[in-house]
């Protein structure tokens, strides 16, 4: 009977540390390579936008037909940079009611200097978005 009571419930062992320690290493050796190859795809999913240098731009000039008419608006224009980080085409995505304003927008925005957008550090053609607004004062 004690023979039997022995394979159902065997008596407990004492931990061997010595054999212990190395998995313990492997296993933190492993959890940090995940957490570097983690790391790493945070990094080359990152994508910086494009950002137009004001400082290169011409304000737009109010075109004199929109000024004698007093016009005023706001035109939402959408346009291409290109990797190298020149403008490249636009589209007007909502008109400011008047043509000529919108047309004026678009011929400024052209004039600009970017900076490219960029993906996982290389810098890719994107697509800005961008408001101008036409106020008389």
């Amino acid at each position: 009977m004690d023979r039997i009571q022995r394979l159902c419930r065997p008596a407990p062992q004492a931990l061997n540390w010595k054999a212990a320690v190395p998995m313990l290493g492997l296993a933190l050796a492993c959890m940090s390579i995940y957490a570097e190859a983690v790391a790493a795809d945070k990094v080359a999913e990152q994508t910086v936008h494009a950002l137009a240098d004001f400082s290169t731009c011409d304000k737009p000039k109010w075109p004199e037909g929109a000024m004698a008419r007093k016009e005023s608006g706001t035109v939402t224009l959408k346009f291409l940079v290109g990797a190298d980080g020149k403008f490249k085409k636009s589209q007007v995505q909502k008109s400011s009611g008047h043509q000529d304003l919108d047309e004026a927008a678009r011929a400024g925005i052209e004039k600009c200097g970017f900076k490219p957008a960029l993906k996982a550090g290389k810098p890719v053609e994107s697509w800005m978005q961008l408001q101008y607004v036409w106020v008389l004062e």
